[in-house]
Parts: structure tokens; C-alpha cells; sequence
């Protein structure tokens, strides 16, 4: 994508679209992501050139970070997704469509679900069902993706799977829900008015949480932060976290849960040298993502459980809100928390690696069949 805005705080105006263009550009995605699931494996670089551009960049969750080109998606993400589940489908929650720096997006959130029968990773298959965070930003030029970002939460991965590498979740560790409306698969027009109005009361809140950049955690920021959050958010908001954070209710959930500790451990947070991949709103949803936008320098505890690094950190962090005629109601956040664990030094793959590297497979009829049981 271009960088025509000034990076940091450039918080651009919502760009009117017309809605039959939207929904097939949306139609277009999904599409192209159950062709993913559905070609033969043998055939898999033909479908990827007729669903890509050439020289598309495609950027996905550590530790497979950022791809050179559109083969390396299908040798790196798709062939080995779906030789982990072989049976695999695509659940979608949140598909939802704009233009952003004059440019069509498409932002998806959902599960991939299915039985978990090949490693992946070095994560242990189950032989069970999985089901497998995904959140995903597109840019689509002539009908092709032209740049994507994927998050893949591979961490809740490693937790369906009973191994979890890094302290408990100030949050609750739960499957995401999918919005309580159950509209958010988009294929209907959407009043631009509508979609206005929902990224200017996701700017207003983001405005408001601005002024408390750069100051250290205090009782008195404390109440100025969860005073601002009461404006913005529903009384019931439930905020979707990554795996390492976790769910939380209310605005007193959020900020005891994640916010304030997020505060305390990047107290310079708000450092930024790089502009959003996403940036677009849907009647009532609303898409962000950055990847390295939030750069801070890790100074506090309290956050994944890490004492602080002093190092800095670059996140990789979207943003799917579902709102109503006042407040934000419900939100979720793919994060990279490996990525983020890596620049703190610590391997989350390697920790996986280390533990069952001399852990042999045994099928479930010799497990029910072995002796001395």
C-alpha cells in the first residue's frame, strides 16, 4: 500500500464507496479464500497466480513474518494449513469492506476449523478438532490481492492443544464469540452516513486516549483513562484479546485486565514511524491494523507476564469494532504476541520445540491397546 499520509497520528477521514463495488469486492474474498481451501494441493500455484498479483506482499504471524511473494504464501501458509487440517473450513465472522488511501480493503475475521491430524509449526497435532483464530486485511487491485496481512493466533493453537509457554492470562482464555448481532458478514449496502459515524467514534476514542501518551501509570491516570473509556464504550463491552491476554467485560475488565497493565509496561507507547495497512468502517463495524504502527519501549512489568526488557518494541495489532447508534459495543484484537515475545527474547516456537522434541506419537488405538495400562 501507498504511504501518501504523514505516519503517527494521521487519522484519515472516512472515504465514501459505492456499495455495489464494496460488496463484490468483498464476494471477491471470500472467494478467493475458499479457493485456497477447496484447489488440489497439485494445482495450488495455478489458483494462487489467478488470486494474486505477482509481486503481491503478504505479511502473516511470527514466526512466518513477511513473505517475498505470492508462490511463497501457498509453500509456507496454504499448503501447510491445510496438511495440518486436512478437512479444514473456513468460519467467518466479520467480513467487512472499504476504501482506504483511495484504495479497495477487505477485512476478515473468523476461525479455520478442523482436524488438527499433521503438525504445524512444530505444534503438536491432536487427531481433534481445532478451531484456528484468523484475522486478515486485503488490499484487492483488478480483482486480485495485491498486499495482505494475516494474523494467525497460533498461540490459542498451542492452548487447544495443551501447551501453554508463557504465564496465565490476566483475561479469560475463551473461543472469540461472534458478534452478538449476527450481522457481521457484510453483503448487504451500507449507508455511508452510517459507516461515517462509526469511524469518527472510533477516532473520537482514539483522540481522547492520545492526551494520556507518554505519562507513567498513577491512581489519578488510572480514573482519567477509565473515565475516557466510559465515554466510549457500552456498559456490557466485551473486548476479544489474543491469546496471553484474553476476554475481558466492561470497561473495569479492559483496563484492569489489559489496559492498565499495557500502560505500565509501555509507559512511551505511541512512538510511531509507520502509517495503518487498514484503516475503513461498514455500517456499524469498523477495521484498523498496523504492523509495527505501535512501537513503544518495554519499561514496565506486568504485561504477559514479562518483567520489563528495555527494549523496543514493534506491534503487529488489528482492530474489529462492532458498534451502535452510541457506543462501541464489542471489539477484537488479533495480536502478535509471539512477535512480541520474540523481541523480548523469548521463543515461544523454540520453548514448543525444546519440550516435545523427544515426545513420540502414539495413535489412539495403540494408546487404548498398550499394555501395563
Amino acid at each position: 500500500m501507498t504511504q501518501e499520509d504523514t505516519p503517527g497520528k494521521a487519522y484519515l477521514q472516512y472515504q465514501p464507496i459505492d456499495q455495489a463495488q464494496n460488496i463484490a469486492n468483498k464476494e471477491c474474498i471470500l472467494a478467493i479464500m475458499q479457493q485456497m481451501l477447496n484447489t488440489p494441493l497439485a494445482e495450488m500455484d495455478d489458483a494462487i497466480r489467478a488470486s494474486y498479483h505477482a509481486d503481491a506482499s503478504v505479511n502473516i504471524s511470527h514466526p512466518l513474518n513477511e513473505l517475498s511473494d505470492a508462490h511463497t504464501i501457498g509453500k509456507q501458509f496454504w499448503q501447510p494449513l491445510r496438511h495440518a487440517l486436512p478437512d479444514v473450513e473456513r468460519r467467518t465472522d466479520i467480513l467487512a469492506g472499504g476504501l482506504y488511501r483511495g484504495a479497495f480493503l477487505v477485512g476478515c475475521l473468523g476461525h479455520y476449523v478442523g482436524t488438527f491430524q499433521n503438525d504445524w509449526l512444530g505444534i503438536p497435532a491432536t487427531g481433534g478438532v481445532v478451531a484456528v483464530r484468523y484475522a486478515e486485511g486485503h488490499m484487492l487491485h483488478e480483482g486480485k490481492i495485491a498486499e495482505s496481512y494475516i494474523f494467525v493466533d497460533f498461540l490459542d493453537l498451542m492452548r487447544q492443544v495443551g501447551y501453554w509457554p508463557i504465564a496465565p492470562s490476566l483475561g479469560s482464555e475463551i473461543q472469540w464469540l461472534s458478534p452478538m448481532t449476527h450481522d457481521g458478514v457484510i453483503l448487504t449496502p451500507q449507508d455511508n452516513a452510517i459507516s461515517q459515524r462509526t469511524l469518527a467514534r472510533i477516532f473520537s476514542m482514539w483522540h481522547g486516549l492520545d492526551i494520556h501518551e507518554g505519562a507513567e501509570l498513577t491512581n489519578e491516570l488510572m480514573d482519567m483513562i477509565e473515565a475516557e473509556d466510559a465515554r466510549h464504550f457500552h456498559p456490557d463491552f466485551l473486548w476479544y484479546g489474543a491469546a496471553g491476554i484474553g476476554t475481558t467485560r466492561g470497561v473495569k475488565g479492559f483496563d484492569d485486565y489489559h489496559g492498565h497493565p499495557f500502560v505500565k509496561a509501555f509507559p512511551d507507547r505511541g512512538s510511531r514511524d509507520k502509517a495503518h495497512f487498514i484503516q475503513i468502517a461498514d455500517g456499524n463495524y469498523a477495521v484498523t491494523g498496523g504492523w509495527g504502527y505501535l512501537q513503544a519501549t518495554h519499561t514496565g512489568s506486568d504485561f504477559l507476564g514479562m518483567p520489563p526488557t528495555g527494549r523496543h518494541i514493534e506491534m503487529r495489532v488489528m482492530d474489529f469494532y462492532r458498534c451502535d447508534e452510541v457506543t462501541i459495543c464489542e471489539n477484537w484484537v488479533p495480536m502478535d504476541i509471539p512477535h512480541i515475545l520474540m523481541q523480548m527474547g523469548v521463543d515461544l516456537f523454540g520453548r514448543m520445540r525444546h519440550q516435545f522434541r523427544q515426545s513420540g506419537k502414539l495413535s489412539i488405538r495403540n494408546w487404548l491397546l498398550r499394555s501395563g495400562g
